[in-house]
């Protein structure tokens, strides 16, 4: 070795070991017998920009873009870009360490799994070849501090409502030695990671819908893997980065103390459906953790939560309550959805567009028998293109009302009252005024066919209107008795309108109320938690297209005592069917 060489080697090394970052310092300084070579210095903790996570969100409704506090977790400054440790690495060999992380990470590729674990595989692929798969949680001589913390903050996952049997652990007491088993130790790690901040997020469910029920329309609000690996790897606290993934709103946090007051984080002798055992209370708790798990981070400076099994209202301004009043619920077999939409208009002097769940199951019988309804609520025929017509005029025997909308117009007869909000989604549900105040004095208010009707919804258009037009009372009023007819005022603030599915809620004092589980839907999140998904009963799929369970012919040539017969409701549940229904 020639002399100039060696001079130029001293200087390249003494630059790579001046690259690593702080806490790999300290760490190399403890492993006396570790030797210092270029590929381990340029890259140490170095992974993909520290990037916004983009949340998983439901169909209509806004991107959540919030990512877990740097303040909270104890953040380091953002890691070196991917391209530039992946450069300043890629023309130095692999160490032993790096090479059995390398081929651990191809080893898995080709596994099978699902959708959710492919993205992770990928980005954690991505990662650790952007850092010349340097580790994060070990050293050549064992398992690092940060890889004890992490395993700390993995073990006690019960106590935020998840279980800690569901992450692998590697024995870190066991003190590994070899490549390939502090390989295996780095990357059990990470993929735990991986998974924990899945689970804090809500993918333990990753789709209601279809999982429970078709009414749950809610999405897992997930973070992206390759943000949680640039977080962890930036944090100078990283099990405490990993814990901030859990959500942030107050009434998680909220829900979870009352949940270890329940003992929920406790072990358990017993396995329910390969989960510990809680107690009624710790699991209905539990359940609407995970509710919150589903939850926008940003529900909005000013928003609307409808929360059905309580038959209560909220609306929220800067995260304060400002209004509070009684609402109405859909009805055990024709549900209120739970689910997110931005308001899109405030209707005053609404009209009415008829669902086609009742044109065929009512008022086509109707029209089959002479039409009465039709001539009693004042409703109108119309080609899907907006044309009036004379329903008295068409062969209901024959033609199809499906080929059609009934309208409603508005005035006295509006089942919509004076005020509509609605909030476009395949559910077809919105707010509204009702003529039937009665409704609003019973105890359980299932009584709708899923549109919510509101109390004093006046009030509420007010509040909105305020914070979207800087309206006032008097212009509201002078617009609701005078303005144009189906006035629909267009939204041009984010308003998100949410229907939720909370059993339980827990005051600042800490007492904890209990709503009934009228829709079944905490049943069946506590038995997917649980491990039963054998025993959910997801229901019928409220989307189907409704279909007619008649004979058009054979009800118009029926007798009417035979009509009578055949009608499985009395004319008073009809009439009720009529009102506040949703379009």
């Amino acid at each position: 070795m020639t002399v100039r060489f060696k001079i130029f080697l001293a200087s390249f090394l003494a630059l790579s070991v001046s690259c690593i970052s702080a806490p790999a310092q300290d760490a190399l300084a403890q492993e006396t017998h570790a030797q210092v070579t270029p590929d381990q210095d340029a890259s140490e903790r170095a992974g993909p920009d520290d990037g916004t996570a983009e949340d998983m969100k439901d169909s209509a409704a806004g991107a959540n873009t919030s990512t877990p506090a740097d303040s909270a977790a104890g953040a380091a400054a953002s890691p070196a870009s991917p391209a530039v440790a992946g450069t300043a690495a890629a023309s130095a060999p692999l160490n032993a360490l790096a090479s059995a992380i390398k081929d651990g990470i191809e080893a898995t590729a080709s596994k099978p799994g699902d959708e959710r674990t492919a993205i992770e595989r990928d980005a954690m692929a991505a990662f650790y070849q952007a850092r010349a798969y340097a580790p994060l949680w070990v050293g050549e001589s064992g398992p690092l501090q940060q890889a004890k913390d992490l395993a700390a903050a993995l073990q006690d996952a019960n106590s935020y409502g998840l279980e800690a049997s569901d992450f692998a652990m590697p024995n870190l007491d066991a003190a590994p030695t070899g490549p390939a088993a502090l390989a295996a130790t780095e990357l059990t790690l990470t993929r735990s990671a991986l998974l924990y901040a899945r689970y804090a997020r809500g993918g333990r469910i990753m789709e209601p819908a279809d999982m429970l029920n078709s009414n749950l329309d809610r999405k897992p609000q997930l973070l992206e893997p390759k943000d949680i690996l640039a977080g962890l790897a930036a944090a100078s606290a990283p099990a405490a980065y990993l814990v901030s993934t859990h959500p942030k709103h107050p009434q998680f946090e909220k829900l979870r103390q009352a949940f270890l007051a329940a003992g929920g984080a406790k072990a358990s002798t017993g396995v329910e459906g390969g989960k510990r055992v809680l107690s009624a209370a710790a699991k209905r708790l539990r359940a609407n953790m995970e509710e919150w798990r589903w939850m926008h981070d940003d529900m909005g400076e000013l928003h609307v939560l409808n929360n059905i099994p309580e038959f209560m209202q909220y609306v929220y301004k800067d995260g304060n309550v400002v209004r509070k009043e009684r609402i109405v619920a859909g009805m055990l077999d024709k549900q209120s959805s739970i689910f997110t939409r931005n308001l899109k208009y405030v209707v005053l002097r609404p009209k009415w567009r008829v669902p086609e769940s009742i044109m065929v199951h009512e008022l086509w019988p109707s029209l089959l028998k002479g039409g009465g309804l039709m001539r009693q609520y004042g409703l109108q025929l119309e080609t899907k293109d907006g044309k009036v017509l004379d329903w008295r005029q068409i062969d209901w025997t024959k033609d199809d009302i499906r080929n059609y909308y009934v309208m409603q117009p508005p005035g006295g007869k509006s089942v919509l009252g004076v005020v509509k909000f609605s909030f476009p989604s395949q559910h077809t549900i919105f707010m509204h005024d009702t003529p039937d105040k009665w409704m609003f004095r019973q105890a359980q208010r299932t009584l709708s066919h899923g549109c919510l009707r509101v109390k004093n919804p006046v009030e509420l258009a007010e509040i909105i209107l305020d914070y979207d037009k800087g309206w006032d009372k008097a212009k509201v009023a002078q617009l609701m008795r005078s303005g144009p007819l189906n006035n629909e005022v267009a939204m041009e603030k984010r308003v998100p309108i949410h229907l939720t599915y909370f059993t339980a809620w827990v005051e600042d004092d800490g007492k904890v109320r209990a709503f009934p589980d009228i829709y079944g839907h905490e049943r069946r999140i506590t038995q997917a938690l649980d491990g039963q998904w054998d025993k959910i009963n997801k229901g019928r799929n409220h989307l189907a297209p409704p279909q007619p369970n008649f004979n058009p012919k054979a009800v118009a040539s029926s007798s009417p005592a035979q009509q009578k017969r055949r009608e499985p409701r009395s004319t008073g549940d009809l009439i009720s069917d009529m009102f506040g229904l949703s379009f």
